[in-house]
């Protein structure tokens, strides 16, 4: 589809709607519902626990149809609250950092499968059009708690689409490290370099894909369009060395060594996904597991 077409499709399936995006005051969430406004929607509702971030994004957009909603994925109550009336939910909030959700395994498996079992019944109860999840390479042969949980959460929102279509549609949308999201390795790098520190190298051999935030951005949305009934969709990415990336901005490091759980090279499928996923130009789609469902 080209650009000219999609951007129509997508003007047209966002007309007058009213959007959720949880999470919304990160760093990826924020940059989807700044493109949400670039389109003819009625509204988008921001939810998020951090208070400063969201005021910082209504200060930022200053736009009428931003509704900034203060709360947590883990409370029902409030969910269900904030999804009154909604027609399209992306669900982005979760514990990502590797070391924090390691050492805080109770809150990361509360916060990334509990709060998104909320998040599926809510669209039970509340029957919006759409609910988009967003997920990480690291679900591919999860070594780490934090892919773990986020590969629940794929199965929970395919699981979620084979019950609820065609009332509610359903899709994950997977890919790898965003570049420009808070707490990134380059934020890390520009940071020691500042100092005059070294940089920070886990192993000279890792490797790890890369992708923008604009590009990230645009592929949700096409997740969106593309959305039945639980189907993963993951981005064609380029792969690249942390050595090499690092050299680029300075020659003096340092090797602090893999943390807990880390992979020396990151998977986007691993090879059960590949042999059953159907290939496109600029993506890879995984198919719910086909069946009877037992209820």
């Amino acid at each position: 589809m080209s650009k000219t077409k999609q951007k129509t499709a997508m003007t047209k399936e966002l007309k007058n709607k009213s959007i959720l995006v949880t999470g919304g005051a990160g760093s990826i969430g924020s940059a989807l519902v700044e493109k949400l406004l670039e389109f003819p929607i009625q509204s988008v509702r921001v939810f998020d626990n951090n208070e400063y971030a969201l005021a910082k994004l209504n200060k930022k957009l200053k736009d009428s149809r931003l509704r900034i909603i203060l709360g947590n994925i883990l409370d029902q109550d409030r969910v269900s609250i904030a999804c009154d009336e909604i027609d399209i939910v992306f669900h982005l909030a979760a514990i990502k950092n590797i070391e924090i959700s390691e050492f805080n395994p109770i809150e990361t498996i509360d916060t990334n499968v509990n709060g998104t079992v909320n998040m599926i019944k809510m669209l039970i109860e509340k029957k919006p059009k759409k609910f988009i999840n967003i997920s990480t390479d690291k679900a591919a042969d999860a070594s780490t708690l934090y892919g773990n949980t986020k590969q629940l959460g794929e199965r929970l929102t395919s699981w979620a689409g084979s019950h609820t279509y065609p009332r509610t549609k359903t899709a994950t949308v997977r890919f790898g490290n965003v570049i420009e999201s808070r707490g990134n390795v380059f934020e890390i790098w520009n940071e020691e370099k500042s100092k005059n520190k070294p940089l920070s190298i886990t192993e000279p051999s890792m490797k790890r894909y890369f992708i923008h935030a604009n590009e990230v951005v645009d592929f949700i949305l096409t997740g969106l369009l593309l959305a039945k009934k639980g189907e993963i969709f993951i981005p064609k990415m380029k792969k690249f060395n942390i050595k090499q990336l690092a050299d680029k901005i300075s020659k003096s490091q340092r090797i602090i060594g893999l943390r807990q759980g880390e992979k020396l090279e990151e998977i986007l499928l691993n090879s059960d996904e590949k042999s059953k996923a159907t290939e496109k130009n600029d993506m890879w789609v995984i198919e719910p597991n086909k069946g009877k469902l037992v209820r």
